[in-house]
């Protein structure tokens, strides 16, 4: 049977069982530093660029509706 030049050259035997899966030691639990919020300047920063954001894209989207209809086809 003719091979497509896209087909792999691998070839997998079903009859053979898979290989014994070695799984890693048991590890202990983890501990991890308490996280603490030092100053919310950080997130009153971001949640002012995101609210910058949103009135420059909702503005930007009621100046397409207001204009939109008056601009003139190209007939």
């Amino acid at each position: 049977m003719a091979r497509s030049p896209f087909q792999s050259d691998f070839v997998i035997e079903k009859d053979e069982p898979p290989p014994p899966v070695e799984l890693p030691g048991e590890a202990g639990p983890v501990s991890l530093p308490r996280a603490t919020l030092e100053s919310t300047e950080a997130s009153a920063r971001a949640t002012r660029w995101v609210m910058i954001m949103t009135l420059i894209v909702l503005a930007s989207l009621v100046v397409l509706t207001v204009v939109g209809p008056h601009i003139p086809t190209g007939e």
